[in-house]
């Protein structure tokens, strides 16, 4: 069973152990450029103490078309009146009229273990001497923070529900990350 270990936080995950864990299972997110900063929910941590971190992906035009909750995602989206105004945002308008702007997916299919050293966490903190870019960037980090806020017991019971699954049946459903596999990798992973 898992549950939240201290309080929410978002980490970054060592490139060279998610690449580890990628070989072992190709439903791990890897990519060797640009996931250095990819944010991930963390920490979850279950009764064989096992920790886990469960990736935030960004918005695609894909998912203008799922529901905001799944059995194994959720959209982290903002309501407004108007349409965004960047040419790159993703949305979705609603039959009252409002816009539902997605900002990312929380995959819980991709979850995966996670041990101290392999992990640092992210810092939401806007300073003065952060460029454009990296302001924004935190302040939409800072969005999807506040929303997993709102929604982290429901998070953690759909990722108990997923895990269980799949360890007490074995079975491993489609685009799911191999927890069994992943734990038993995780161990093997000198840490540094």
């Amino acid at each position: 069973m898992f549950s939240l270990k201290d309080k929410l936080t978002f980490v970054n995950i060592d490139q060279d152990y998610l690449k580890y864990l990628h070989e072992n299972c190709s439903e791990v997110f890897y990519k060797p450029i640009g996931y250095d900063n990819k944010p991930y929910i963390g920490i979850l941590i279950n009764e064989d103490e096992n920790k886990y971190v469960i990736p935030l992906s960004s918005a695609k035009e894909k998912h203008k078309f799922w529901n905001n909750v799944e059995e194994d995602r959720f959209l982290i989206y903002e309501i407004s009146n108007k349409k965004p105004l960047s040419k790159n945002a993703v949305f979705k308008e609603n039959p009252d009229g409002t816009i539902e702007q997605i900002f990312s997916v929380i995959d819980l299919k991709k979850m995966l273990p996670i041990k101290d050293g392999l992990y640092t966490r992210v810092d939401l903190t806007t300073n003065p001497q952060d460029s454009v870019e990296t302001r924004n960037y935190k302040n939409l980090m800072n969005k999807e923070f506040a929303f997993c806020l709102k929604i982290l017991p429901l998070i953690i019971q759909k990722a108990n529900e997923l895990y269980d699954k799949q360890i007490s049946t074995g079975k491993i459903a489609n685009f799911c990350c191999d927890f069994r596999l992943l734990e038993e990798k995780s161990k093997e992973y000198p840490t540094k």
